[in-house]
């Protein structure tokens, strides 16, 4: 089981993701084509869309259980749900894109927040929260 505190979920949430549009735009040109060349995405768009869709993932998933209406889990197509996303966010501006990154990351810090605290014993939620909180923050670092 991976095991997520609030208190890592919350540093990660305002310290590297909440640093992370900043630290994509402090990189040269050469820097960002490198590091996105690294990240397999053609574009920082298209790595914000990613993270913007497992990110209202996450927030459905984990609503959904706090609220008692968890369904029964999905099965993933990580590639299929990874350019799923990026159609689904390619005609939006720039600007809008990174707006509702902002808003979803606030979403996460609110929700994270407001967890009860029996909720983090809960396997699925502790289970979201790390993958699309902490490893995504991982594996998706702009700088070291």
């Amino acid at each position: 089981m991976n095991q997520v505190t609030q208190e890592q979920s919350l540093r990660i949430l305002k310290d590297d993701w909440g640093r992370y549009l900043a630290d994509f735009k402090g990189l040269s040109p050469q820097e960002q084509r490198a590091f996105l060349e690294d990240q397999g995405y053609a574009s920082f768009h298209d790595l914000l869309a990613h993270i913007c869709a497992w990110w209202e993932e996450t927030l459905t998933v984990i609503n959904s259980i706090l609220d008692n209406e968890e369904v029964t889990g999905r099965e993933y197509d990580i590639d299929q749900f990874n350019a799923e996303a990026i159609i689904k966010f390619r005609k939006w501006d720039p600007v809008d894109l990174e707006t509702h990154f902002e808003n979803l990351r606030q979403s996460l810090v609110d929700l994270v927040i407001d967890l009860p605290d029996e909720a983090l014993a809960y396997q699925r939620i502790t289970t979201w929260m790390h993958a699309c909180v902490v490893e995504h923050a991982e594996e998706h670092k702009i700088r070291d």
